[in-house]
C-alpha cells in the first residue's frame, strides 16, 4: 500500500500526460503499482474483499459439541458455564485450542454488546443498596470485613457502614443508619437479591422476608429487586463498591474494633460528598444533596428494632455467651437468665426490663469481653487467684490502664492492677486515670507511683478526711516462706542426699 502523497503524484502524472514507464522511473516505484493506481480504479486505503471462509468439517463437529454442552449444563448462581469450562470438557475429544473454542462460542451464542437505556432519577426517588467485602486492619490483623454500601443516584451522595456480618439485624441497622445519614427516606430502594430481604425468587418475582416487609412498612418505602446478572439496573452502587475501596479503605484503616473503623469510613464519605463533583453532573455532590434532602420522606418517630435478641444464662464465672464470645456481668446475676440484645457494635444484657451491662462487640469471635471491675469482690475473697486471673490478664480496660498493664514488668503487676481498680470505688474515675497516665509517663509505672501522684494532687474528700492512699486496703497475696527448707539443706548429710 502506498501513501496518500505518492498516490497524488501518480494521479498528477496521469493528468499531465506522462507515460507509466516515465512515472515509475521518476517515483522509483514498480510499474505494476503505477498501473494499479493510474486511472483511479483503486484507493490506497481500500481493503480486499476476500471470499467467505468455507466452514471445515471439524469446526462443524466442534460447534455441535459446544451446543450440546451448553444445552446440558446450566449456569446456577455464580457457578457460570463459560467457554473455558466448555473447552476443558471437549479438549480430550477434539484437538482444538482454548482461543478457538472462545471464538466458536461467540459465534454460537451470537454474542454482541447488549444495548442499555441510560437511566435518570429524580431527587428523593431512589436509594440503591449492595454489599461488598473489603480488607481492613482489626486488632493488628488484616481481615475481610462486610461493608454495606448505599447511594442516592440523583446527587450521588454515598454512605458505607462496616458490619460484623450480613445477617438481617445488621442489614436492617445499616438501612436505618443510611436513612439517618442522608436525612430522610427515598420513595424506592433498589436491592440485590439478598437472602436477608428475599425469601425466594429474583427480580420482580422476589418474595420478601416477613421481617423485611415490616421494615419496609415502618419506613414507608417501596422496594425493588434487581434481576440476576443485571448490574446495569444498579450501576451507581456497583461502581460505589469500587469507589469505597479507594476513598475509605486505601490505605487500609486500622482500629481495635469495627466502631473505630466505621468512624474513619463515615468521615471519608462526608469528605467525598463535600469536595467532589462528578464529571457528567451539572453541580457538586454537596449542592445536589442539599436540593434532594427536602424531597426525602421524614424518618419515623420511633426507630425500628434492629437488634438481634436472645436469652442466655449467666454462668458461675460471671459470663454469658453470645455468638461464641463470653461477656461478663456483675456477680449478683450468677445463675439468672438475661435478655441479650446485639447490634452491630454493642452487646447488651437486660434483666427484668433494666440494662445490666453493655459491651463493645468484638469483630473476632472468641475474643472474650471481661470487665475486671465485675470480679473485684471475688478477687478480694480469693487473692491467690490474682496472678492467673483472666479478667486481669485479658480484660477490657481504659487506655490508661491498658498501658499500665503493658508497661509494668513487676511480678506482682496483676496485684497492683487490682489495687488500682479498688481505688476506683472511692476516687473519681477521671482523677484516677489521670494519675495512672502520669505514672505511665515514667516508663515503669506501679501502684505506689499511682498513689504518689494521687497524694501529690491532694485528693481529699468527703471520705471522712482520708487521703487517696487510705481509701483501700491493698490486696496482699500470701507468699510461701522457703527459709525452713534452706535450714534443712544446711544440716548434716552429703550434697547427694
Amino acid at each position: 500500500m502506498i501513501s496518500t502523497d505518492v498516490y497524488a503524484e501518480i494521479r498528477q502524472c496521469c493528468k499531465n500526460g506522462l507515460s507509466m514507464r516515465k512515472t515509475a522511473q521518476m517515483l522509483k516505484i514498480s510499474r505494476h503499482t503505477i498501473k494499479r493506481y493510474w486511472d483511479g480504479a483503486h484507493l490506497p486505503d481500500e481493503k480486499n474483499n476476500y471470499p467467505p471462509q468455507v466452514v471445515s468439517e471439524q469446526k462443524e463437529l466442534v460447534m455441535a459439541a459446544l451446543e450440546k454442552y451448553f444445552q446440558e449444563n446450566q449456569t446456577i448462581g455464580k457457578q457460570r458455564v463459560t467457554a473455558k469450562t466448555a473447552w476443558e470438557a471437549i479438549r480430550e475429544t477434539y484437538n482444538v485450542g482454548e482461543s478457538t473454542v472462545r471464538r466458536y462460542v461467540q459465534e454460537l451464542k451470537g454474542l454482541c454488546p447488549e444495548g442499555f437505556i441510560p437511566l435518570s432519577f429524580e431527587p428523593g426517588e431512589m436509594m440503591q443498596v449492595d454489599w461488598c467485602e473489603i480488607k481492613a486492619v482489626v486488632c493488628g490483623n488484616v481481615w475481610k470485613v462486610p461493608v454495606f454500601c448505599a447511594v442516592l443516584p440523583y446527587s450521588y451522595a454515598i454512605f458505607a457502614m462496616v458490619m460484623p456480618n450480613m445477617k438481617m439485624p445488621c442489614f436492617t441497622e445499616a438501612i436505618m443508619e443510611a436513612c439517618q445519614f442522608f436525612g430522610g427516606v427515598t420513595e424506592r430502594m433498589l436491592f440485590d437479591n439478598l437472602r436477608t430481604a428475599v425469601f425466594s425468587g429474583v427480580g420482580k418475582y422476589a418474595v420478601k422476608q416477613e421481617r423485611f416487609k415490616l421494615l419496609e412498612a415502618h419506613y414507608a418505602f417501596k422496594s425493588a429487586f434487581a434481576n440476576r446478572e443485571a448490574g446495569n439496573e444498579k450501576g451507581c452502587v456497583e461502581n460505589l463498591c469500587k469507589l469505597i475501596r479507594q476513598v475509605a479503605f486505601t490505605p487500609m484503616p486500622r482500629g481495635q474494633n469495627l466502631k473505630e473503623i466505621q468512624d474513619h469510613v463515615i468521615s471519608r464519605c462526608r469528605d467525598y460528598i463535600r469536595f467532589h463533583k462528578l464529571r457528567d453532573r451539572p453541580r457538586p455532590i454537596a449542592v445536589m444533596l442539599d436540593e434532594e434532602r427536602p424531597l426525602l420522606m421524614p424518618l419515623p418517630l420511633k426507630p425500628f428494632s434492629a437488634y438481634a435478641e436472645t436469652e442466655a444464662k449467666v454462668a458461675s464465672n460471671l459470663t454469658f455467651q453470645y455468638d461464641s464470645t463470653k461477656y461478663s456481668l456483675p456477680a449478683e446475676y450468677i445463675g439468672k437468665t438475661v435478655a441479650v440484645r446485639a447490634t452491630s457494635y454493642r452487646v447488651e444484657a437486660w434483666y427484668r426490663g433494666e440494662m445490666a451491662c453493655s459491651h463493645t462487640r468484638p469483630f473476632i469471635k472468641g475474643e472474650h469481653q471481661y470487665l475486671p471491675e465485675h470480679y473485684l469482690t471475688l478477687l478480694e475473697k480469693r487473692p491467690r487467684a490474682i496472678p492467673n486471673a483472666a479478667p486481669l490478664k485479658y480484660g477490657v480496660l481504659p487506655p490508661e490502664l491498658e498501658k499500665f498493664r503493658k508497661l509494668n514488668r513487676d511480678k506482682d503487676k496483676y496485684e497492683q492492677l487490682a489495687n488500682i481498680l479498688l481505688l476506683g470505688r472511692h476516687i473519681d474515675a477521671e482523677v484516677l486515670l489521670s494519675a495512672v497516665d502520669w505514672a505511665n509517663r515514667t516508663g515503669t509505672p506501679s501502684f505506689d507511683s499511682v498513689r504518689f501522684y494521687l497524694e501529690a494532687r491532694n485528693v481529699e474528700t468527703s471520705y471522712r478526711g482520708k487521703t487517696a492512699s487510705d481509701h483501700v486496703d491493698a490486696i496482699v497475696v500470701d507468699k510461701p516462706v522457703l527459709t525452713d527448707y534452706d535450714t534443712l539443706l544446711m544440716e548434716g548429710g552429703s550434697s547427694d542426699e
